[in-house]
């Protein structure tokens, strides 16, 4: 089937390790929120920023600075446009300075509150959620929205299922109820101090603890505790040959299925798995794709032709911000790292093999009443289910884009693309997709052996040879060759 969508976003920003980015967009976008006479200011000091509050300052009425307690994060923004509010209020209100001052120590910079004056953990988790939505997305700097299924499923799976773990929210946060939902034993057994789940629960008791007023104790009992995750899951890889033998193997056998519902559907995931390796997608952003089957027009009227266009060499692949289903009640569902344009590998043998010129993209449509993360995480799940009826050597998805990234180092792509084209920082790529293990490393040896040599050394091997190389037409053919004028 074809992906239609009239206008497709394109353009997300990837993640790109911009945190001070992302906190000086918050600052440009709410700092007008701030009520007349008090504003928020950005100071350097050193390598240090620090986020303020500028207003008039009794006695004395000059206009100047003053440290409010927030975090130069999107989040310190809008606790920063909150606490200028109510400075406003108080300035209309206190005609005494020292009872303003008073005032501004216990509410602003929550000094000298009593523990009777404890907010719930209901109240602490309405704050953290309303600050998560009033948020941007982290890798494509889209601000979130309860309108979009991929958000309310990261809110879930990073906030909400950790505070499901308190049985009553109705009771102020002590150290004793942290205690009980951080060791709280995992289902599955395995061992919980070093897994992830313990690091996750960690760092959110720490989110819940700087809310409180009695955060000084909770921290000081959460300071010594080593978060540090030490347990990983396996990361599962395939060799280039060990995949096409499986996908030759799989496409064969896929003929021989009678009902032709199930033969059409083996065809496409298998058609998504081509994709995967050659384009280092993830299955759910080959959803997303918009120029399968029709050419796409950027806004400054430059044409990318269709996939499927016999004359289209260049084979990009324009990904849109969201994929092209919906949950039941419209909301859209958006691809991890934002839409952007990609390039598969420059093998057009490989590309022809896998018949990727023949779009074949599954039809999937979420089941009505499904809850978000089912919805967000479909179109993954049955790609990981359909792959494995089929016999995939390897059960997890990102094991065809670390074959990618291998391909890629393999006709000599430099990480700074090949982590541009997969929309992520080249540390991501280090750290997650670099080559590992002798046979990746001869395969990839075994392709750069093949790669252009430099200027220096064709001359050498040349001259070695008996070439005269001061011939003109051997100079012709190394003036074009690298492009020497």
């Amino acid at each position: 089937m074809s992906n239609d969508i009239n206008t497709p976003t394109v353009g997300g920003k990837g993640n790109y390790d911009g945190g001070y980015a992302r906190f000086l967009k918050a600052y440009q976008e709410f700092k007008g929120e701030c009520p007349r006479g008090v504003s928020l200011k950005i100071q350097k000091s050193g390598l240090r920023y620090n986020l303020l509050l500028q207003f008039k300052q009794p006695p004395t009425g000059k206009r100047s600075s003053k440290t409010a307690n927030l975090e130069c994060t999107p989040e310190g923004v809008i606790d920063g446009v909150k606490k200028a509010k109510l400075v406003s209020e108080a300035l209309g209100t206190i005609t005494s300075a020292s009872e303003f001052w008073d005032w501004y120590d216990k509410t602003i910079l929550g000094k000298n509150q009593i523990e009777d004056n404890l907010i719930t953990y209901r109240e602490i988790f309405q704050q953290l959620e309303d600050e998560y939505f009033a948020g941007y997305n982290r890798n494509t700097g889209r601000k979130r929205s309860r309108d979009i299924v991929s958000d309310l499923t990261s809110y879930h799976q990073s906030k909400g299922v950790y505070f499901d773990q308190f049985p009553n929210w109705d009771i102020h946060p002590t150290w004793e109820g942290f205690k009980a939902m951080l060791y709280t034993p995992l289902q599955n057994g395995e061992q919980l101090v070093g897994s992830k789940t313990f690091k996750e629960r960690y760092y959110i008791l720490k989110a819940i603890a700087e809310k409180s007023p009695n955060k000084d104790h909770l921290l000081k009992q959460l300071e010594p505790i080593n978060a540090k995750q030490t347990q990983f899951k396996k990361k599962q890889r395939i060799g280039i040959d060990a995949f096409k033998d499986w996908w030759y193997s799989a496409k064969q056998e896929a003929y021989t299925v009678k009902n032709p519902q199930h033969q059409s559907s083996r065809h496409s995931w298998l058609w998504v798995t081509g994709m995967a390796v050659m384009y280092g997608l993830r299955p759910t952003e080959i959803a997303a794709a918009v120029n399968l089957t029709k050419p796409f027009v950027t806004e400054d009227g430059v044409i990318i032709k269709a996939l499927s266009d016999p004359d289209n060499q260049d084979n990009y692949l324009v990904l849109g911000d969201y994929v092209y289903f919906t949950d039941a009640e419209g909301r859209k569902v958006s691809i991890k790292t934002g839409g952007r344009v990609v390039a598969p590998i420059p093998s057009p043998e490989m590309f022809d093999f896998l018949e990727l010129k023949r779009p074949l993209l599954p039809e999937y449509s979420p089941k009505k009443g499904s809850q978000p993360k089912t919805i967000a995480g479909g179109f993954d799940a049955t790609f990981s289910n359909r792959i494995q009826s089929m016999k995939c050597p390897v059960t997890q998805k990102y094991a065809f884009r670390r074959l990618y990234n291998l391909l890629g180092e393999q006709y000599g792509l430099p990480i700074e693309l090949r982590a541009r084209l997969m929309g992520h920082s080249t540390i991501v790529n280090e750290g997650k997709y670099k080559t590992e293990g002798i046979d990746g490393t001869l395969e990839v040896l075994k392709g750069v052996s093949k790669l252009p040599i430099p200027l220096n050394v064709a001359i050498e091997r040349l001259t070695a040879l008996g070439v005269d190389i001061d011939s003109s037409e051997a100079k012709l053919f190394i003036r074009v060759i690298y492009l020497i004028d």
